[in-house]
């Protein structure tokens, strides 16, 4: 098995300018380190639940960095139907921006609590049989 490598952002710079993505965004940004933890715990086997797509735009309402995250591990995702508002204009990922100051995690309380490794606990993990 291959050694597990941390996300980098130039790896998700490139990931998402030159890869096409099932999905687009109304996001204009999304923070790194959410995707960067959320990454290493998906290559880990933990699982967080479906994302929300408005099918007539084809794009994610709600679950974007859940979206990359999955993406970037080669990891199909669950999906459920939702609607999106008539405001929100579909966006390529490449043309989002990437917040690689603040951790959005340390806003609120679940965030905080989200970052803690006892918050798997309430995840799924999917262990690979070999």
């Amino acid at each position: 098995m291959d050694e597990f490598k941390e996300l980098t952002i130039e790896q998700l710079r490139d990931f998402l300018n030159n890869n096409e993505h099932k999905y687009q965004t109304a996001q204009r940004r999304l923070c790194f380190a959410i995707i960067k933890r959320m990454y290493r715990r998906v290559c880990q086997g933990y699982r967080f639940g479906h994302i929300r797509i408005c099918r007539y735009k084809n794009m994610v309402v709600d679950g974007n960095h859940t979206f990359i995250s999955y993406s970037l591990a080669g990891v199909l995702n669950d999906e459920c139907d939702y609607t999106s508002s008539h405001c929100d204009l579909n966006r390529h990922y490449g043309t989002v921006d990437i917040d690689e100051i603040h951790d959005w995690d340390d806003f609120t309380e679940r965030g905080r609590e989200c970052k803690s490794d006892e918050h798997l606990n309430e995840l799924t993990r999917i262990i690979k049989v070999i």
